[in-house]
């Protein structure tokens, strides 16, 4: 098991809300520390979204270990979208430097 995943749960449904609090009551973050958000109804957020319902992540009813389960792969690949990004970014970074230092040799060489 990895870190602790936090989550904030924002759902319309009053039964839902209070059995997911219940659930994750080791996980639940405000909306501002949380990982991701779980709702019942797609929303925008700054945070990823982890949707319950019909087209969702996860299909009613469930149970709690299908829920863990879910969440846990949810944010697994969170982490990998992540380290994927990072790579890329290391690489476009590692290319900026070198464009960067042929342009200051250009440069120097104008300047004599």
């Amino acid at each position: 098991k990895g870190a602790l995943m936090k989550a904030f749960i924002d759902c319309d449904c009053e039964i839902l809300q209070k059995t997911l609090e219940l659930f994750l009551k080791d996980h639940a973050a405000s909306a501002q520390d949380c990982d991701f958000v779980i709702s019942d109804e797609p929303q925008s957020s700054a945070k990823p979204l982890f949707l319950i319902g019909e087209d969702g992540d996860l299909t009613l009813p469930f149970s709690k270990n299908t829920l863990l389960t879910k969440l846990e792969d949810f944010q697994g690949s969170l982490k990998r979208d992540l380290s994927e990004y990072d790579a890329a970014e290391e690489e476009i970074c590692a290319l900026f430097d070198e464009f960067k230092a042929k342009i200051i040799k250009i440069l120097r060489r104008q300047n004599g």
